[in-house]
């Protein structure tokens, strides 16, 4: 049984000292693999960073740029929309004036036209019928003299006479 110890003990130590060699490599290439990583860390510092500054700068000078874009836009739109309301307002207050002149400008051209009519219907009044009396006195004082002088006339005049009185009574 003795050797069988020994044979343990022996297989046991290569064991420990295989594991020992296998963690010297582990730990070899971990730092290997930590000074790879270290040197990738410090060369994208340096070749990274003045790009992320950069781009910072650019983002924080294209902020207050577009800031005082969209404070300029609201500006201009609520401007506009004042405007807007100005031009209703007077363009309605317009509308409204030019409806009441259109309105006072038909009451008097109505008036005229009714003066008008109305003078037209007394200038016939005045001025026809007292026509018509003296025509009508004439064709009587003819008529009269017509009798008087003989009572002959000729067809044609007679006939022109009659048209003249149908003409006046129409």
């Amino acid at each position: 049984m003795e050797t069988w110890v020994a044979f343990f003990v022996i297989v046991a130590s290569i064991a420990i000292l295989m594991q020992a060699l296998i963690l010297a490599g582990m730990f070899l290439a971990m730092r290997k693999t930590s000074e790879h990583v270290i040197h990738v860390s410090s060369e994208i510092n340096t070749k990274l960073l003045p790009v992320l500054e950069k781009t910072n700068f650019l983002l924080e000078d294209s902020r207050q740029r577009f800031s005082s874009v969209v404070a300029d836009t609201a500006e201009i739109v609520h401007i506009a929309r004042n405007q807007a309301n100005r031009f209703d307002r007077v363009m309605g207050e317009g509308m409204e004036l030019l409806r009441a002149q259109i309105i006072r400008a038909d009451q008097v051209i109505t008036g005229v036209l009714e003066s008008l009519e109305e003078a037209h219907t007394q200038v016939r009044k005045t001025v026809t019928g007292p026509v018509s009396q003296v025509a009508a006195v004439i064709r009587g004082l003819k008529a009269g003299l017509d009798m008087f002088t003989g009572g002959k006339s000729p067809k044609g005049e007679r006939s022109r006479s009659a048209s003249s009185e149908e003409e006046l009574f129409i």
